[in-house]
Order: C-alpha cells, then sequence, then structure tokens
C-alpha cells in the first residue's frame, strides 16, 4: 500500500512539473508594453481617463464636409483587423480605429473588462479627439454587441450602426465554460486559447489564404504582459450572456442598421441574424458567400463598398 502511494506521489508530482513547464513554454507576455516601448513600435497614442490607447485617425481634407466613422474590433483582435476598410472609407471619410484596452498596443489596465468599459473608452476617444457630430459607428463580432451597447447608451453620439457578424449571446461551449474556474481558467488561456487563437485562420475565415499572415499579424500583441488577462476577464464577463434586450432597445431607436454576414461563418453561426433582424426591423441585412467570421477581410472588394453605400444614403461622404 505504502509502495502504491508513492507511486502515485510521484505520478502527480511528475505531471504537476510537466504542466507547469508546459505553462511556462507556451506563455509569450514577456514584453513590457510602456513608453520606450511604443516609440520603438511607432504609431499614435492618447490618455484617456484610464489608460493610453493606441489609435489611428485619418482625416479627410475636406474637413467638416464630410462625417466620421469609427470601428470598432471583436473579441481579441487590435486595429489591423480593419485595414482593408480603413484604407477604403479614408478616402470618403474621417475615419477612427483603435485597440481595446488590453488588445493590440493599448493599456493593459486592471480592470473588469465587460462591454461597459469599452463603451466607455469610445466615449471617452471621441471626448479626447473632439470629435462632437453623431458618427456612423461599425461593429465587428463582439464589438457589435459594443456598439449597440454605445448607441443605446448615447443615442446622440450616433448618426447609424454597421453591425458585422455580431454577438448576440455566447455560445455554450465546453472551452468557454472551462476558463470560468479559477486557477484552471488562468492556465487554459495561456496554453489552450491564445496559442488556438494565434492559429486560428481556420476558424476564423473560410479561405485561411486570404489572410496568410495571419499568424504573425495576431500573435504581435500577445507578447505584451496583461494580454491574457484582458481576455480572460472579458471571457468571465461574457460568459452566460444574451443581448436581446440591447439589440431590442436599438430597433426602437429607429436609427438606420444595416448587418452584414458571412455564410461559413464558424464562430458565430449566420441563424444568429434572423434573431436580431425580428429586434431591429428595417434593417438591411447581407448575406456574404465564400466568408467566415471575417467577411469585411475575405470579401473586402464586395463589403467595404456595401458599408460606403449604406454610410452615404444618409451622411455627407467626399466624392
Amino acid at each position: 500500500m505504502r509502495s502504491f502511494w508513492s507511486k502515485s506521489l510521484l505520478l502527480i508530482c511528475a505531471l504537476s512539473l510537466a504542466l507547469t513547464f508546459f505553462y511556462f513554454v507556451t506563455d509569450r507576455e514577456n514584453k513590457e508594453l510602456n513608453a520606450q516601448m511604443r516609440t520603438e513600435i511607432g504609431g499614435d497614442y492618447i490618455e484617456l481617463e484610464k489608460g493610453v490607447v493606441h489609435y489611428q485617425l485619418s482625416k479627410h481634407p475636406k474637413g467638416n464636409e464630410v462625417q466620421t466613422v469609427v470601428l470598432v474590433n471583436g473579441f481579441s483582435s487590435p486595429l489591423y483587423i480593419y485595414n482593408p476598410t480603413f484604407d477604403y472609407l479614408k478616402k470618403h471619410y474621417h475615419v477612427v480605429r483603435f485597440d481595446y484596452y488590453g488588445r493590440g498596443y493599448s493599456d493593459r489596465i486592471d480592470d473588469s473588462y465587460e462591454i461597459a468599459l469599452y463603451v466607455e473608452q469610445i466615449d471617452h476617444l471621441l471626448n479626447a479627439l473632439q470629435i462632437k457630430d453623431p458618427v456612423n459607428i461599425v461593429g465587428l463580432s463582439m464589438g457589435g454587441a459594443v456598439v449597440t451597447h454605445f448607441t443605446n447608451k448615447y443615442p446622440d453620439r450616433v448618426k447609424q450602426v454597421s453591425l458585422i457578424a455580431p454577438l448576440f449571446h455566447t455560445p455554450n461551449r465546453a472551452d468557454l465554460k472551462a476558463v470560468q474556474v479559477p486557477g484552471l481558467g488562468e492556465y487554459l488561456t495561456t496554453t489552450v486559447m491564445i496559442p488556438k487563437m494565434i492559429s486560428g485562420a481556420e476558424e476564423f475565415l473560410h479561405d485561411p489564404k486570404s489572410v496568410p499572415n495571419w499568424a504573425e499579424e495576431f500573435g504581435e500583441q500577445t507578447q505584451y504582459k496583461g494580454f491574457g488577462r484582458a481576455l480572460l476577464r472579458t471571457a468571465r464577463f461574457l460568459a452566460g450572456k444574451n443581448f436581446e434586450s440591447e439589440y431590442k432597445k436599438l430597433g426602437q431607436l429607429g436609427k438606420p442598421v444595416q448587418l452584414i454576414w458571412g455564410e461559413n461563418d464558424q464562430v458565430i453561426p449566420i441563424s444568429d441574424a434572423e434573431k436580431i433582424r425580428e429586434l431591429v426591423p428595417k434593417m438591411e441585412f447581407h448575406r456574404i458567400a465564400q466568408a467566415g467570421h471575417l467577411p469585411h477581410l475575405e470579401q473586402n472588394a464586395q463589403v467595404t463598398p456595401i458599408l460606403h453605400d449604406f454610410m452615404r444614403k444618409t451622411t455627407r461622404p467626399a466624392l
């Protein structure tokens, strides 16, 4: 019996050491995101009430003659996720894009990382950039829920809304349940969730070859301390959430709303589009063939003109 317990203890110790070793091998967060590092990285930064935010603002030469478009990211990606959209729309509008706190090159603040934080971040950023007129706001994935909350809270700040595969309710998946467990969630975020996202082109895209440098671009932000913590806290907040009431409020505001969805979305099923359309009855809807969760990347030549056509119906683009 003593031999049995001795062997069991050795096995447990060996397993613990192996898991610990695996954690440190997969942990990519070995850099501090500070002023010196940002000088080396380059780009534009602004200090808001809760921290420094990485952003990009393209000002159109026609100034007050054109409107502003704000591009809001999804759960994990920084502002590069809108590269082709930004490059197209800046020819016609002022365009703002930014990294959420905890993502890209924005500060990894010690906060809850709930949707209310990102709503507040957009409000503070618009104030700091002195953007006072109502904006056209675009939300991708989780960003769809963020811009819906933002529009409901600050209706006077928004002219019209474009939603790309927006989050309606959090999927009931085993991996999302596992990260709720204290300790286990921290471990799985580092060893499973982040590596899966870095190599996740096949999940996010219908054709992974359409974005050949996915791992390099996404992986860059994961080197900076605090990235995993931000994702984990957001994932824990989103667990079991359903945003039906927020989309219903959006529908009641009567603002122009557009919905775009890739037919081959593996992250948020296109079937959720019907639920949102029932709550926002007069919205414009576009199904994008040969596209996954990021139709604006895979089918940019089709999607970005759709965004532009929708915006110019009620705004002043530069021709």
